[in-house]
């Protein structure tokens, strides 16, 4: 599998560091790469599980187009992840997908919004993608090593009315969907529903207030329990969030700007004993020095717990995912330095702690145990070298590491990661 990844990746390379000639394709895109990879724990197993290489091919295509006063985006793309050993290449082989389109609209006056699903099946694989969640009278989920796919759903709607000017209103509304294709992670599948309503003021194009109430509703409908004789029955579990913040965003200077927000969350839920308080809120700031430097740093404390928090996808941008019954605090650091116009060096470090509170839980074994929490850390370093406009090639390597309470045990885990990818874009 190693020979057959690296002569996948050879010519794509060699497109790569070609001409990179541009195909006037507007409003087209078209997208492929090829990403090799070698982990220590590919299944994030707390016993060390075992190592192997991976190779993940990609095609992706998209169209933007201005229509009028509106604008129409879409894309679409599937990928296939191989394993190298035969032992995986059995049973974790797999095809994934992605596809979204959105519609931004306008109208006459300062109107506007917009609307639009997207969907995806990728590989889940334990402790990158998302998180297990233990429920009462059920133990803590351990690592799932068969083939298990995700498939996520979303639509949504967006409304605006204030345009660019001072005061802005908006709503907005989202549905989600997600499953599992084990069986055995059968009562992790969630629904999902959140609405959200609030106002921006500007006082200046460089100082912006806001104040925004939400509201979610979420129902994992396939949760298993166990009745007297050893019977088990499905049941649906339902949770309720709401949660009002007060936001602002700054561009201190030419060189810095950064948007925080703080407010207060109350959870109701099957899962818990009592209703849950907490302060939530986030920070995101980016700072360009006169210098080849960009740095980003993130915090955030929520109910939901970011798909890119990953060491080799962090970003600072906190995707809409799906919550559940605990409270998650994520911080982040990113570094970037500018070597030449074409080479660029990263480093990111990122740092999330997942703690389950007020919940009945028993072990394997039927007994209570206490709620407990789970930390991650994770270290990225990578180099990016862009011979053209449309073409990319990146290698690095990454170390990520969870830490868990005794409760959780099933949970911790150490993973090594070696990684090179090439990217090629015409539009």
């Amino acid at each position: 599998m190693k020979n057959k990844s690296l002569a996948m990746l050879s010519p794509l390379c060699l497109c790569l560091v070609a001409a990179g000639a541009r195909a006037a394709i507007e409003p087209f895109t078209l997208d492929a790469s090829e990403s090799v990879k070698h982990e220590t724990n590919i299944t994030h197993s707390a016993d060390g599980g075992r190592s192997d290489w991976v190779s993940t091919t990609s095609f992706k295509a998209g169209v933007d187009q201005p229509l009028g006063r509106d604008k129409f985006v879409a894309d679409a793309g599937i990928n296939y992840t191989g394993y190298g050993k035969k032992e995986d290449r059995r049973t974790l082989n797999s095809w994934g997908y992605q596809a979204g389109a959105q519609l931004d609209w306008n109208t006459i006056g300062d109107l506007s919004g917009a609307f639009g699903a997207d969907s995806s099946r990728r590989q889940y694989i334990y402790g990158v993608t998302s998180e297990p969640l233990p429920l009462p009278g059920q133990p803590p989920a351990t690592p799932v090593t068969e083939r298990n796919m995700q498939t996520d759903n979303h639509v949504f709607g967006r409304i605006l009315l204030g345009g660019p000017s001072r005061w802005q209103l908006f709503a907005g509304a989202d549905g989600s969907q997600r499953r599992y294709s084990a069986s055995s992670f059968r009562s992790n599948d969630e629904n999902q529903w959140s609405s959200n309503f609030g106002t921006r003021y500007s006082t200046s194009p460089d100082l912006t207030f806001g104040l925004v109430a939400n509201y979610g509703h979420g129902e994992f409908p396939h949760v298993e329990t166990f009745s007297f004789g050893g019977q088990t029955q499905t049941k649906v579990s339902r949770f309720n969030t709401r949660s009002f913040n007060g936001t602002v965003q700054l561009r201190a200077t030419g060189n810095s700007e950064f948007d925080a927000g703080v407010g207060y969350t109350t959870e109701t839920s099957d899962a818990l004993d009592d209703k849950l308080h907490f302060v939530n809120g986030s920070l995101n700031w980016t700072w360009t020095p006169p210098s080849h430097f960009t740095v980003k740093v993130g915090l955030k404390r929520s109910t939901d717990m970011d798909n890119s928090s990953t060491a080799a996808n962090a970003g600072l941008r906190y995707a809409n995912s799906l919550s559940g019954p605990s409270i998650n605090n994520l911080a982040l650091l990113d570094v970037g330095y500018a070597l030449t116009a074409k080479i660029s060096l990263d480093a990111t470090a990122t740092y999330s702690q997942r703690k389950y509170t007020h919940l009945s839980l028993v072990d394997a074994n039927g007994n209570p145990v206490p709620s407990g929490t789970m930390n991650t850390a994770s270290y990225y370093l990578s180099a990016h070298y862009q011979p053209t406009r449309t073409t990319d090639v990146s290698c690095g390597a990454g170390h990520e590491q969870r830490r868990a309470a005794a409760t959780f045990a099933a949970y911790t885990y150490t993973d090594n990661t070696v990684r090179c990818t090439a990217a090629i874009k015409f539009d």
